[in-house]
């Protein structure tokens, strides 16, 4: 069983690698090493879709899988009374993140 802490730190060190790539590949161009710049991002969209579990679908698989039709959902049953819709809460802005 994965622990927390652990799950974190294995989250921490695939972003940790990641940044360093993009280190990596800004640091290459600064040194007009384009192709080489070119093969880390490459590697990096790599690992970033291995991260995020994408699977990468050529574009005729994509529109093929978009036609096909979608499954007809069973019609609702029409509500007795439409109950008035409270507003919604209205959101916090996000905190700013501290430079350091």
């Amino acid at each position: 069983m994965v622990t927390l802490g652990t799950a974190f730190e294995d989250l921490d060190n695939e972003l940790e690698s990641m940044l360093d790539m993009v280190s990596e590949a800004l640091d290459l161009l600064e040194k007009n090493k384009k192709d080489e710049a070119m093969e880390v991002l490459a590697d990096l969209e790599d690992a970033l879709l291995d991260f995020l579990d994408y699977e990468e679908v050529e574009e005729e698989e994509a529109a093929a899988v978009a036609e096909q039709p979608k499954k007809a959902a069973a019609p609702k049953k029409p509500a007795a009374k439409a109950a008035p819709k409270k507003a919604a809460p209205a959101k916090k802005p996000a905190a700013k993140p501290k430079k350091k």
